[in-house]
């Protein structure tokens, strides 16, 4: 998972001419309507516009929003700033830069996950199905931000945390090559994810609208006369499909992991 760190309380040395004028106005406004010598805004205090202190969490929400509502590309400092009515430099009390900023909310998708996963279970390979498809629906809802979710991550104390229970787990669920299941588990969950995301970029990109697509396939191979395998192989290739194969090959490379012997 990829991660930020909490450092960082100033503004990056590549900001734009444009949010360094609009960061510098607003801190001088506030100045210069309170007067000669008033006390600067605090971390987390209002600027223009607002009434209440700007929080870590609300700036993560906003920009959550901007992003499925919109798009990734949409997303900006200044626009984010706008939007909670604040000045460019208030955000990057919180964040240190928009890559920060997206690491917040990658870990926010993150904690999304594993916050609603119900651990009332006590088979494993249930728990692990169970963690498997909410990864990938909620990663789905979050689909412009899927491929940065797939970084490499800080190394660090909670990435060590991490190691040690996913080889806790892996070992616990029987798999008799540790790294091979888990190496397997994460590019059939993950890679099913960036198939998604990126299907529907390409699609767009050479303006294919997929529901389209499929419903010629299939008319064109029922005119043909093709096999129920064959339609199947065609379908294979939809999201419509992917999400009915997900758990039940996911079933099935569990069971194969577990019948795999370790590697020499």
């Amino acid at each position: 998972m990829y991660r930020m760190s909490e450092s960082g309380t100033r503004p990056p040395a590549d900001l734009t001419a444009d949010e360094q004028g609009d960061a510098g106005m607003g801190d001088a406004a506030q100045t210069s309507a309170d007067g000669a010598g008033a006390p600067r805004r605090g971390r987390g205090r209002p600027a223009v516009g607002r009434t209440t202190p700007l929080g870590r969490d609300e700036i993560v929400e906003r920009a959550r929003r901007i992003i499925r509502d919109e798009s990734l590309t949409a997303l900006s400092i200044r626009r984010l700033a706008r939007e909670l009515g604040v000045t460019p430099m208030a955000i990057y009390h919180h964040v240190p830069d928009k890559p920060g900023l997206l690491a917040a909310i990658i870990d926010d998708v993150w904690r999304e996950i594993t916050d609603g996963l119900d651990a009332g279970t006590d088979d494993l390979t249930e728990w692990m199905v169970a963690f498997a498809v909410r990864t990938r629906t909620i990663w789905l809802e979050n689909l412009e931000l899927a491929n940065l979710a797939m970084a490499v991550s800080e190394v660090d104390d909670e990435f060590v945390r991490s190691a040690a229970l996913s080889t806790a787990i892996a070992e616990a669920a029987g798999f008799p090559d540790v790294g091979l299941a888990y190496g397997a588990l994460q590019t059939f969950v993950m890679g099913s994810i960036a198939t998604a995301a990126n299907r529907r970029v390409s699609s767009v990109y050479f303006g294919r609208d997929p529901e389209a697509v499929l419903a010629e396939a299939r008319r064109r191979l029922h005119a043909a006369g093709a096999s129920a395998a064959q339609l199947s192989v065609v379908e294979s290739r939809f999201d419509e499909d992917d999400t009915a194969n997900f758990e039940p090959g996911l079933r099935a490379l569990i069971a194969g992991l577990r019948a795999a012997p370790p590697r020499a």
